[in-house]
């Protein structure tokens, strides 16, 4: 009977080392810090945050252009945001009523433009608020001011 449970206790610690060695090796392989083998991805800059609240001066009257090389007819309303603390609103709505003639022109070339640099109409649609904000702030930028637009928000987009 003692060689009974002397075989079992030597049964038990022959099995228990390398049990007791799978599970250190186990544990300190999940303690090492991940491995990537894809390389690092491009470090991209933090996009600017608004200093203020934005407020959202809506352009008074549709922009319309022929996109797609003559086939299509769009037509497009637009807000801007501008930062309160950035520039006075009272001015910058004045100034978008006033230039409105003018702007819309300009905004206009910039769908144009903006459509000849983009291969499909999804990608022409989401490059077309930065070409807007860009055309705006080209024309409003003072030395206070330089991006007196933070954004530029589609509120219609219609096609024909």
């Amino acid at each position: 009977m003692t060689s009974r449970v002397s075989s079992r206790l030597l049964f038990s610690l022959g099995l228990a080392l390398p049990l007791g060695l799978f599970g250190a090796g186990l544990a300190r392989l999940l303690d090492r810090p991940a491995v990537s083998l894809l390389p690092p991805a491009p470090a991209e800059a933090a996009p600017r945050r608004p200093e203020g609240p934005l407020t959202y001066l809506p352009l008074p009257a549709p922009v319309h252009a022929t996109i797609r090389g003559g086939q299509r007819q769009l037509t497009i309303q637009v807000s801007f945001a501008v930062e309160a603390g950035r520039i006075d609103l009272a001015s910058m709505a004045s100034m978008l009523k006033t230039d409105l003639p003018l702007l819309t022109v300009e905004l206009a070339e910039a769908l144009r433009a903006c459509d000849e640099a983009q291969p499909s109409l999804e990608a022409f649609r989401r490059a077309l608020p930065e070409a807007l904000r860009a055309a705006v702030n080209a024309r409003y930028a003072t030395a206070e001011a330089p991006e007196p637009v933070f954004e530029a928000l589609l509120t219609d987009f219609i096609v024909h």
